[in-house]
């Protein structure tokens, strides 16, 4: 029986399920069918009840995919996990800062001296703002605390359940793995088993396809005990048949196939494994001796590169084939803003995706736009946008521009002013290629450009701010941003615009994270057991020996993503060396014929 036939069983029973799709399974597919039976065989009913289907995603852009597929059909409702979560809760305004009084208290325990008893007693409301962190003493929940929040509201009122499941009699989750194991636990602890026969819920996803440290992964125990049945969808439509081969090897709950009446083209799976080091001397230090390694793992990474080009391997801007690295610093170094990320990393640690390549950060913004949180729709107010502009001779694009965040106001219709524009964007251009990050802005604010942005201007007077008899924590963290501030400002800003090439899609590196959902016509997957040490071990991975059973799973996970996003071709290049142990494993996945040896 088909998934999409034994989902509509489930409708019929009003029982519970998760659909476990691989990857290329077509899971959004089957998501909208549901959705569209339901439709179909409950509108009428739901239309007079006044009630909705509800479909939570895990970003803007599968939100926004979701609701074109549905031809934004009033029936349902499409949101974000945070959305949903807020609008569910919001009008339980006593119960919040009960609830949010009780997760201050608890922070108040790591921190008295940042978190003050009492909270309740002087809140008025409790709001939510799609910042990361809360605000406690303005009644301001961010978005990791939201979590928290909710699953504490849906835990102890069971009213706001019930109210929930009578206005939503079915609930489906996307992405399911990636949802916060909280809210899983409010969903399927609180939620159904208060409300068993009068909301369904739905999850679709993959435990495979698990690649964030926040997501539950899996909902098997749930699926053990009876609480929800599992579905297994085991088409692929996406990959040829010698790459479904390898991922069958990889995972051992699924086992694709090519559907019926799908023709694919003849692809091929390759693994290379760099033997060509020197061994480790006694008394060198490991550091030191994987940084004397750069050299030669440089050259069997461009040896590889060229091999593919000879082969038909296209790697330009916005080619059909893609390298996937597994870390941030590899994929920055790769893309020529290498000291860029460095910086960045160097203040933001862990956070520095986040403020550099996700372009949170005011700083980033300035010089290469952002992306809007709520719509995921590209806004186009960096000095790189402008640029953009003019090397596409788009004079309304640069009018709008310089009227949002310039300082000129004019529209640009008089040939005058063009040539006045055009000078100023030509000098910018120059700049561009030789000068440093400080002396670009200082060109582009003095030739009134670009303005400071809010969070730009709150940057400025706070490394401007007098140190002087503020409290220790306070000027440290001034110090922090000023170093940090200048530590950018000295780089070539030619590590800016590849930045921006690498935010725009035109180049061909991006981390392993930052593909999936995606597929590319082949692709090259670099690993290396040097890059990420507590998070990822491959050659443990491989030959079974890794003593983390989280990093294990971690490795799996991020492995088999990778190599899922490949059409055609796939090529895994291990830059660290693959002991004899591990190897036989990728003999077994990849065929003795397909493994191959630098020496």
């Amino acid at each position: 029986m088909e998934a999409i036939d034994q989902i509509k069983e489930k409708i019929f029973q009003n029982r519970s399920f998760v659909l476990e799709a691989g990857a290329g399974a077509g899971k959004t597919y089957a998501l909208i069918q549901t959705i569209n039976y339901l439709i179909e065989k409950k509108g009428a009913e739901l239309k007079l009840n006044n009630q909705k289907i509800v479909c939570i995603t895990y970003t803007n852009v599968a939100k926004n995919e979701i609701i074109d597929r549905l031809e934004n059909n009033p029936l349902v409702l499409v949101s974000t996990i945070h959305e949903f979560l807020w609008d569910c809760i919001k009008l339980f305004n006593k119960q919040l800062i009960v609830e949010f009084d009780a997760i201050n208290t608890i922070k108040h325990q790591a921190k008295p001296e940042k978190f003050a008893l009492g909270l309740a007693e002087r809140l008025q409301s409790v709001e939510y703002s799609d910042r990361p962190y809360s605000d406690f003493e303005k009644g301001t929940v961010g978005h990791d605390d939201l979590i928290t929040l909710s699953l504490k509201m849906f835990e102890h009122y069971e009213l706001l359940t019930s109210i929930i499941a009578s206005k939503y009699p079915y609930l489906f989750v996307d992405e399911y793995q990636d949802t916060a194991p909280e809210i899983i636990i409010a969903f399927l602890d609180f939620l159904l088993p208060r409300n068993d026969g009068i909301i369904l819920l739905g999850f679709y996803g993959d435990s495979h396809q698990k690649i964030y440290n926040t997501g539950v992964g899996s909902l098997q125990n749930y699926v053990d005990a009876n609480n929800i049945d599992i579905i297994h969808k085991s088409e692929n439509y996406r990959s040829s048949q010698e790459i479904i081969d390898l991922l069958n090897n990889i995972r051992t709950n699924i086992q694709q196939e090519i559907p019926a009446g799908v023709v694919k083209n003849n692809g091929s799976v390759k693994f290379i494994n760099c033997l060509n080091y020197p061994e480790k001397e006694k008394k060198q230090k490991v550091k030191d001796y994987e940084d004397s390694l750069i050299p030669q793992k440089n050259a069997n990474y461009i040896s590889v590169i060229n091999e593919l080009q000879e082969k038909g391997w296209k790697f330009g801007a916005n080619s059909e084939d893609k390298i996937l690295i597994i870390a941030n610093s590899r994929v920055a170094r790769r893309g020529g803003f290498g000291n860029l990320y460095s910086v960045y990393n160097k203040r933001f640690l862990l956070g520095a995706a986040e403020a550099l390549i996700k372009r949170e950060h005011p700083l980033t913004s300035l010089f290469v736009g952002s992306m809007d949180k709520k719509t995921s729709i590209e806004r186009k107010t960096g000095i790189e946008h402008l640029v953009h502009f003019f090397s596409n001779n788009s004079f309304n694009e640069i009018s709008n521009f310089l009227k949002r965040n310039g300082s000129h106001s004019t529209s640009l219709k008089k040939h005058s002013d063009k040539v006045v524009i055009n000078e100023k964007i030509e000098g910018l251009i120059t700049a561009r290629k030789t000068k440093t990050v400080k002396e670009v802005l200082e060109y582009a604010l003095e030739h009134k450009l670009i303005l400071l942005s809010k969070g730009m201007t709150r940057l400025f007077e706070n490394i401007r701010k007098n140190t002087e008899g503020l409290p220790d924590e306070e000027k440290s963290k001034i110090e922090k941003e000023k170093s940090f501030y200048d530590a950018v400002m000295a780089l070539p800003y030619k590590e800016v615009i590849a930045l921006f090439k690498y935010t725009q899609n035109q180049n061909v590196f991006s981390t392993k994270h930052g593909t999936k959902g995606e597929e590319y016509r082949n692709v090259l997957v670099v690993i290396d057991d040097t890059s990420w040490k507590s998070q990822y071990k491959f050659e443990s991975f491989f030959d079974g020996t890794d003593t983390s059973e989280a990093r294990q799973e971690r490795t799996k996970n991020l492995f088999y993503v990778s190599c899922s996003r490949a059409k055609e071709n796939l090529v895994v290049l291990a830059l660290s060396k693959m002991q004899e142990l591990a190897m036989q494993t990728i003999a077994n996945w990849f065929g003795n014929d397909n493994t191959y040896e630098i020496k």
